[in-house]
């Protein structure tokens, strides 16, 4: 299915793959794909069930055709499809004059399906809304708005394997409606969330790893991956142009096949499509999926393009493979687009190593979308020079990737960088000099993750020879490059506004008793400025804004506290645009006055019993940190009551100032739940504080614990004596659970069952049901570690009630006890799973904790006088192998009854008032 290869011989091997393309494409895909999985449509005509892919095929023709340079990228199967608001689907009129048409679209398989409409026009007040049946994900709604000159309409992909359409219209305005599907893509890889088999390298780099003041942050807001026809992806880049006036401008390869009006108004772009946090190259996180945006934007026309290098009879010299779109509507302004610079001159781009292996300075990049996935970054370090791709000769440039990439400030620690590169998918892609500009496009090459030598390379169509192409305005882009016919040699980007010039001299100063006054020289013609702030001194993180000032040049803080540094942005603001400057160097001040702050501290960790003979809960806090000069010495004040929820008052302290981070209250009786509360106090001496007249933070956090004296055990294993008191079954690949010495918890043995690249189904049951007591503090325990796939493989907690009939996961009802999400006391399920998993879209132990072991434990209170059996079940689909799941030290334990630590039954209530 996902065909990446592995290193091959630069130009040689690559270049026989492309011409083995031409002779064997035509016949592995002379047979539709319509005609293979021929439509279903229901009786009632309101339902097309497609049937399941052919895997085997699509492996075989994706082999074929994932090498960079052939083509677009195939991520869904085309059904061509006839389906009208007239013959099918089902009409029904609703109150307020509104008639509804509905129709379903099934297949057993899909990742996800994307639509195409044609005729599209919607009145006003009409709506188009299409969603999944298991309520997965949703498209639209679409109104006139989404109206296109073309007449046509195509939608994103919609995460899952059906979906329901439906088009609202008001009864007077359906003359007007034009609607009509012409086709479904049956979505089998990329885009996110269920595209499991064919994701893009883990060697590629994040753009999410730029640093926030890295001049490579613009030219990413110029990126999108697109599709077309629903079936196949490339990728692209926004260009400015002299008239500097947003025009959308859209360059790409000539080889991805935009090369008209029709077919230009079945691309969807996706813009800003990246990981919201940086992983680093080469880690497994890297390698993992992410899910698709729904900032899309649809329908382009064609303007002009160069010769395609792999197709075709033109001279060698004319196929520079670089094509320019325009969008057919204006930019969304929440997008936050990008019209990045370009130059066109031919003179070899200058690329050069920084001084500081953690910056970019000096670097030339391409941003791509590796196998249609979220947005990378891939650097060039050396100066480039005009390479020969296939059937073109002296129109690109070839760029080696940089083998010792920069150490980005944003990355996680792990372990020595490698390469990154492009890869299928990544065609099209813009090519950007060391000033950000772009001077060429991605036809293909022969890098891969893990290249090296001249196989860490590949080829990009110049834009110095599009410039001026075969001499045509259908053929040369200087047109609309250049409207103003000015001739630059390079121009410079823009951003969705014209940022104005930042206000300079920024100071803050601490200009009276808990006031500092921030004050700034104007930037011309600029009157309304905005006041950033971050705790601590220059640089700052997590600045806020806490001002706007429309006039004037300084601003006063009086929100700040004695004794505490503050530091200071100011950004200037064009409020016809409107837009913002980018923010001010930072100053900061440490402010005068009496300090009012109370300590930072996130209240009371847990309470639990202190399992003794004697009654007793034990209450422990992290250290709180002071927010006064002189406030250092910090103390605890512990409130309790009977009643949840209460509030923290003199009536209700328990014991004050306490030093330590832990309090044990004996005073208590295993008959009551008791609630605590705990503050910190510092010792400024500048608040009402109960030690020393502190600062008393005010957190409402709460927790509660019901005495009980020590544990006793009503089931317990520690693994040493085989499966004795289990029952192991399964069915699938892999094997079942079995007792193994890999890992233990105590003493040399516990229970383990692999993780399979095939599908597998294992269970690891109680033997006999456990009567579980109505007694205080009743959990369930054990420690496990676990290293399944991320998202896929994972293993459940499951109970039942009826000796093993019915099985419910730990979390849900079944007969008396009622679901609970927060069952599990600690080490409950990481996450929830992919909706295409194994599990579906429920939480469960998967991914990688295989470092070290992991207390899970569950609160039985809700199963008291219940006869209860558990299992460990344990599921896998049909790819990836991980090492497994391990469980060891499995109890099931209550709480003897305790001695109350009460002096006098009087005082049974604790001393509550």
């Amino acid at each position: 299915m996902c065909f990446r290869g592995t290193v091959r011989q630069v130009n040689r091997e690559w270049e026989y793959r492309i011409v083995r393309k031409f002779l064997y494409a035509s016949l592995v895909l002379a047979v539709a794909w319509g005609s293979a999985n021929a439509a279903g449509l229901s009786a009632d005509k309101t339902k097309l069930t497609f049937d399941a892919l052919d895997m085997d095929r699509v492996a075989q023709e994706d082999g074929i055709g994932d090498v960079k340079g052939y083509g677009k990228y195939r991520f869904a199967i085309p059904h061509d499809v006839n389906i009208n608001t007239t013959a099918d689907g089902r009409w029904d009129s609703r109150p307020g004059g509104m008639n509804v048409w509905t129709f379903e679209v099934e297949t057993p398989d899909a990742a996800h399906l994307n639509f195409g409409f044609n005729p599209f026009f919607l009145p006003d007040g009409a709506s188009l809304v299409i969603q999944s049946k298991r309520g997965l994900d949703k498209l639209g709604p679409f109104t006139a708005n989404n109206n296109e000159e073309s007449g046509q309409f195509w939608t994103g992909v919609l995460q899952g394997e059906s979906a329901v359409i439906e088009l609202q219209v008001p009864a007077n305005r359906m003359a007007e409606l034009k609607f009509g599907i012409v086709r479904v893509g049956h979505g089998y890889r990329g885009f996110g969330a269920t595209a499991k088999h064919c994701k893009s390298g883990a060697c590629e780099t994040d753009v999410a790893c730029l640093s926030t003041g890295d001049p490579w942050n613009n030219p990413r807001r110029s990126v999108a991956a697109y599709t077309v026809g629903g079936t196949d992806t490339c990728t692209g880049s926004l260009v400015n142009n002299t008239a500097n006036d947003k025009r959308m401008l859209f360059a790409t390869a000539t080889h991805c096949g935009v090369n008209n009006n029709t077919i230009g108004a079945t691309l969807v772009a996706y813009w800003n499509y990246e990981s919201a946090t940086c992983r680093r190259p080469g880690s497994s996180a890297s390698g993992q999926i992410v899910p698709r945006p729904n900032t899309t934007q649809t329908g382009v026309r064609f303007l002009a393009q160069t010769a395609n290098p792999f197709a075709g009879s033109a001279p060698a010299g004319d196929r520079s493979d670089f094509t320019l779109l325009e969008f057919l509507q204006p930019a969304n302004a929440a997008y936050n687009l990008y019209w990045a610079g370009w130059d066109r001159r031919n003179t070899d781009p200058v690329c050069s190593a920084p001084a500081d292996p953690t910056l970019t300075t000096g670097l030339c990049a391409s941003i791509h979308h590796p196998n249609v996935d979220e947005k990378r970054i891939t650097f060039v370090e050396a100066t480039m020079q005009t390479g020969n791709i296939s059937g073109a000769s002296g129109v690109h440039w070839h760029p080696f990737w940089d083998p010792t990439p920069p150490n980005l400030p944003n990355f996680p620690a792990g372990a020595a960088l490698t390469p990154s590169v492009t890869e299928p998918g990544s065609s099209g892609s813009p090519l950007y000099n060391a000033s950000q500009r772009l001077i060429g496009v991605l036809s293909g090459g022969p890098s891969a993750c893990g290249s090296t030598g001249a196989n860490l390379s590949d080829f990009y169509g110049k834009l110095a020879h599009a410039w001026d192409g075969l001499g045509t305005t259908t053929t040369a882009v200087k047109s609309y490059l250049d409207p103003g016919g000015t001739n630059p040699d390079f121009i410079d980007g823009r951003g969705e506004c014209t940022a104005p010039a930042q206000p300079t001299a920024v100071t803050a100063t601490a200009t009276a008793p808990n006031a500092i006054t921030v004050a700034w020289t104007p930037a011309a013609g600029i009157t309304t400025y905005r006041i950033f702030r971050a705790s601590g001194g220059c640089p700052g993180t997590n600045y806020t804004q806490i001002a706007e000032v429309t006039s004037g040049s300084s601003y006063v803080d009086t929100t700040v506290s004695g004794g505490s540094t503050y530091s200071y942005k100011v950004s200037s603001r064009d409020t016809v645009q409107p837009c913002d400057s980018a923010q001010s160097d930072c100053v900061s001040a440490v402010a005068t006055g009496v300090c009012s702050l109370a300590p930072s501290f996130a209240g009371a960790t847990s309470a639990t019993t202190a399992g003794t003979a004697s009654c007793a809960v034990n209450v422990n806090w992290a250290a709180a940190t002071p927010n006064c000069g002189g406030g250092g010495q910090i103390r605890y004040n512990v409130y309790r009551s009977l009643s949840a929820g209460f509030t923290p008052s003199a009536a209700n302290l328990l014991q004050g100032c306490v030093t330590g981070t832990s309090y044990t209250d004996s005073a208590v009786s295993g008959a009551n739940t008791y609630h605590y509360v705990v503050h910190a106090e510092d010792s400024s001496g500048t608040g009402s504080g109960t030690c020393a007249a502190g600062l008393e933070d005010t957190n409402t956090v709460q927790k509660s614990a019901q005495p009980a004296g020590p544990d006793t055990n009503a089931f317990s294993d520690d693994a040493e004596a085989g499966l004795a008191q289990w029952t192991v079954a399964g069915t699938g690949g892999g094997a079942n659970f079995a007792q193994v010495t890999t890992q233990a918890h105590s003493p040399a043995n516990s229970f383990f069952v692999p993780d399979p690249d095939v599908v597998s189904d294992r269970t690891m049951t109680m033997t006999n049901a456990v009567a579980v007591p109505a007694a205080a503090g009743t959990t369930l325990e054990f420690w496990l570690r676990y290293f399944n796939e991320l998202n896929y493989d994972g293993t459940l907690l499951e109970y039942s009630l009826d000796d093993g009939t019915t099985w419910t996961d730990i979390l849900a009802a079944q007969g008396s006890v009622p679901a609970d999400p927060n069952r599990f006391i600690t080490g409950g399920y990481n996450a929830t799973m992919n909706a295409a998993s194994a599990w579906g879209a429920r939480t469960s132990w998967h991914g990688d904790f295989s470092t070290a072991w992991l207390r899970s434990s569950v609160n039985l209170s809700a199963f008291a006088g219940t006869s209860a059996k558990f299992r460990f079940h344990f599921k896998s689909d049909s790819s990836v192998t991980r090492l497994g799941f391990w469980v060891d030290d499995i109890r099931l334990y209550y709480g003897s009854a305790c001695t109350s630590g009460l002096p006098d039954v009087i005082f049974a209530n604790g001393f509550q008032p």
